[in-house]
């Protein structure tokens, strides 16, 4: 069985983009992406009951509710990983339909910290285009920092295409309140989501329409090379 391409005639097909919180910042940062991208798929991933149902998405996981009881991992990023582990299955059918996933977290917790690599995996092993996007705690934060910088490293061995955001940059911005700034930052990675899909978007069009008149049912379109990810660690304040 075959599908044409006739003529100047493009058909209309976009990949399935989602916006994945981990943690409770990455949860905040997508509610707000809910709101103002509808465009965009939004998945919420916590271990706090109350902090998950505090925000908005279009699919919500609550994962490891029998070790944790509702209350969080108090910062033990050993148990956000484990708790992501026990829940695998639950993620894997929760990402198994997007072509293109964007994981946020906040790192020096411990279910952003725990999870973002964990689920990083699962989507890389989908075979999905996979952007990871972290944040920085304060560099006052000192035992959190130790805990973000370990789990930054993991997170890019599995996760090429990984833009790091440094809290401490928020602290630049003299004329703004925190609440402002914080606000600056969740536009900025918004903005940058959108510029991302668009580019792939593009480039999935531009290689579908390079296959030729007659493109076979086996044929498969690899848009990894088209997103510069050796390594991306991108200022996108």
């Amino acid at each position: 069985m075959e599908s044409r391409i006739y003529g100047d005639i493009t058909p209309e097909i976009e990949p399935r983009v989602a916006a994945i919180g981990v943690g409770g910042a990455g949860c905040n940062i997508t509610n707000d992406i809910y709101w103002a991208d509808g465009s965009i798929d939004t998945i919420a991933i916590n271990t706090d009951k109350e902090a998950l149902k505090s925000v908005y998405a279009d699919k919500k996981l609550y994962i490891c509710k029998e070790v944790t009881k509702g209350e969080g991992t108090h910062g033990d990023q050993g148990l956000g990983r484990k708790c992501a582990k026990i829940h695998s299955e639950e993620i894997e059918k929760a990402i198994a339909d997007y072509d293109i996933v964007f994981i946020i977290a906040g790192m020096g917790g411990g279910t952003g910290s725990g999870a973002a690599s964990v689920l990083a995996d699962i989507a890389q092993r989908q075979n999905k285009i996979v952007f990871s996007i972290l944040v920085n705690p304060f560099s006052f934060e000192m035992s959190r920092s130790k805990i973000a910088k370990e789990s930054i490293a993991q997170v890019k061995a599995i996760c090429p295409m990984t833009v790091v955001i440094d809290n401490d940059k928020i602290l630049t911005h003299g004329d703004m309140t925190m609440e402002e700034a914080f606000k600056a930052v969740n536009n900025s990675i918004q903005s940058f989501i959108s510029q991302q899909k668009r580019k792939t978007t593009e480039a999935f069009m531009a290689q579908l329409s390079n296959i030729g008149e007659t493109v076979p049912e086996e044929s498969s379109v690899d848009l990894r090379d088209n997103n510069n990810g050796n390594g991306m660690i991108t200022d996108i304040l």
